[in-house]
């Protein structure tokens, strides 16, 4: 992250800049990004474009214009929409010419974008009107990150992961078309209510890989999210990656980019010491954030892959520890239960034994005639159904004497 000390300096605002630079004899240098104060406002507020379009309050400024919520009318229930009027701030004849191309192409990149991806706002118009320009596309409803990023609070890791593969899904369908964004920051980032994805907002600053003009170095971006190649004019796919590496940082550390120290022999980020992540969340980041570039991963869909693999194996890693922990508290618990049981039978065998023995010595040790304990337990136990059965068949016995007497009284009687 070793960047001009100039592009340092800048100001810090959300809304696209242009300013001239001197550049230490390589031509002209300009930074687009970072913020300029509206010194003379050019309010729409009411107006009505095109006999459609209404203007309805004023969202921002920029180095190349204000931002304006406004109503269709032609279309049923009036649904909003975001109007930005083409009006440089910066007088200087360079900057024009340079600010309506980056405005042209914003409306050419989400005409080519928006219709194929419901997380890139749609074009609805593109037209000029009284000598100005004006752009309208879809309205985000919904909220910036910064509301959700919020400076002096961590967010846990599980968080973090999830907001890296929602921006990176995103991302890397515009880095398939070989473009880059180059504003990648929580502010150009909605959170849409409807469906709780993010949706990547403010094409203002995109390039198509490919020179802009001879003798021209353009620097575009917001100091704290913008890589070193990219402040001197020679952004890469992987410059809108070193952006995505620093929101993660930031959402983990609760310090805005800023705050964060770099090593003074290498420029990298050290912020590992201010978070709760694990190593493999954590080696991604640096990849992501290196400061040079070719040691990055290299596009958005390169990140993704990176961060669906790797860390998606440290899961398992970690799943599998405690499994295997799991197992090994299972094994201890049934080894308990057999060393008891064992216990248990070893006590009750030793103790049939010990009456076993007793009996037999007492067994011994009686008088022939004097019956033992055992015999004594047995004829009480036999004794009993013996007797019973005896008496059975004594008063069968008597009664049938008594039927045979009967029948020879009767027998006699005759």
């Amino acid at each position: 992250m070793s960047q001009n000390p100039l592009v340092r300096k800048t100001l810090r605002s959300r809304f696209e800049t242009v300013k001239l630079m001197g550049s230490g004899g390589y031509g002209n240098t300009y930074l687009l990004g970072g913020g300029i104060r509206n010194r003379h406002r050019y309010s729409l507020a009411r107006k009505t474009l095109r006999n459609r379009f209404e203007i309805v309050k004023h969202l921002g400024s920029g180095g190349s214009g204000d931002t304006y919520l406004a109503i269709d009318l032609d279309l049923p229930g009036q649904p909003h929409c975001v109007v930005k009027h083409f009006h440089p701030k910066d007088s200087n004849p360079a900057v024009l010419p340079i600010a309506k191309k980056l405005f042209d192409r914003e409306a050419e990149v989400l005409y080519q974008l928006g219709n194929d991806h419901d997380q890139i706002p749609r074009l609805f118009a593109h037209f000029d009107e009284d000598g100005d320009f004006y752009l309208v596309q879809e309205f985000i409803d919904g909220h910036a990150l910064t509301q959700e990023i919020i400076p002096g609070q961590r967010l846990s890791e599980n968080t973090v992961l999830n907001l890296l593969k929602n921006i990176l899904e995103v991302l890397a369908f515009v880095h398939q078309h070989n473009i880059i964004h180059r504003d990648i920051k929580p502010q150009n980032l909605m959170r849409r209510y409807s469906d709780q994805k993010i949706v990547l907002i403010d094409f203002g600053s995109i390039k198509k890989i490919g020179a802009l003009g001879a003798g021209l170095t353009i620097a575009v971006g917001t100091p704290g999210y913008m890589p070193s190649e990219q402040a001197k004019g020679k952004p890469k796919l992987c410059s809108d990656i070193y952006a995505v590496g620093m929101i993660g940082i930031q959402a983990l550390t609760g310090l805005i980019p800023e705050q964060l120290p770099e090593d003074p022999n290498t420029g990298e980020v050290i912020w590992r010491d201010k978070a709760e992540v694990s190593d493999a969340l954590a080696n991604i980041l640096d990849t992501m954030v290196r400061d040079r570039y070719n040691q990055r991963y290299q596009s958005a869909i390169e990140a993704l892959q990176a961060l669906n693999s790797d860390v998606a194996l440290s899961h398992y890693s970690q799943s599998a520890d405690i499994n295997h922990k799991a197992d090994d508290t299972y094994l201890l618990t049934y080894r308990n239960f057999i060393l008891l049981l064992g216990i248990g039978l070893g006590a009750t065998t030793s103790l049939i034994v010990i009456v076993l023995i007793y009996t037999f010595i007492n067994t011994g040790t009686s008088l022939p005639n004097q019956p033992t304990p055992l015999k004594s337990f047995l004829e009480k136990f036999v004794e009993f159904p013996l007797t019973n059965r005896n008496s059975q068949v004594v008063k069968s016995a008597a009664n049938r004497g008594v039927f045979q007497n009967n029948f020879t009284i009767a027998k006699t009687t005759k």
